[in-house]
This record gives C-alpha cells, structure tokens and sequence, in this order.
C-alpha cells in the first residue's frame, strides 16, 4: 500500500482539519507543525477549549506527518497529557517530530498556544504493507 501524498495533498483533502479551520504552517521530512484558533464552537461547559479538540489537533499532525511520502499508515495508539487549558482566541499549534524504523513510527507533538504549554501528545503508526492491510 503506497497511495503516497505529501503533507500539503494530505491537508488538502481532509474534511476534518477544513471544518476545524486546521491550517498546515510547516512540513518537513519527520516533523509537521500545523495551528488552529480556538472558537465558541470548540468549547466545553467550563469555557476551556474541549480536550477532544486538542487530541485531534495532535493527531491531524500525526497522520500527516505518517503518511506524508510514503506508504499508508495507521494509528496504532496515542495518549495525551493535558497541562492547561485554552481559550476562545488562543491560536493552538500542534508540532510534532518523528522516529521512525521500517514499519513502526513513534510520535511526539507539543501543543502550545504562544509560549504556554498546553498538552503533550505521543502517538504509535504502522506502515501498512500488502501482507498486514488485511488483519
């Protein structure tokens, strides 16, 4: 399986990240940084920018930065530490950096909104090949 697209095709046909209004600012081999401004929309009950949104935003970045020029790739885990909250207006940015063997990569992403660290985000892909797409 290797339907390859850079991070720029890969943004540029995701339905999620354009209803989010996602921006890509920067992709390199094994890094991607991409932002997102916090609206009323994004909100949980307390006012805080929902933790979902933020997972999301870290795990747009992975799937980018996994599937960017090379084979398919798929989540395989991911886990998220929350250390403040957002607010309507904060513009999140979500980089993330990657290390990489043959079929498995492992992901690492900060969330910040200017200087405030506001999560931190590991995630685990598989490179699917012909032999594991089906299982």
């Amino acid at each position: 399986m290797t339907d390859s697209m850079s991070a720029e095709q890969l943004h540029a046909t995701d339905p999620s990240a354009a209803a989010l209004g996602i921006e890509l600012v920067e992709a390199t081999p094994g890094r991607v940084t991409i932002r997102v401004v916090v609206t009323e929309e994004m909100l949980n009950p307390r006012g805080t920018c929902h933790g979902g949104i933020i997972f999301q935003l870290a795990d747009t970045a992975m799937a980018y930065v996994s599937n960017a020029d090379g084979p398919v790739a798929m989540a395989t885990a991911a886990t998220i530490d929350f250390v403040a909250a957002a607010y309507v207006g904060d513009v999140l940015t979500a980089s993330i950096a990657t290390t990489l063997d043959v079929r498995n990569a492992l992901h690492d992403a900060v969330i910040t909104s200017e200087d405030r660290v506001i999560a931190h985000f590991r995630g685990k892909t598989l490179r699917l090949t012909t032999e594991n797409a089906k299982s």
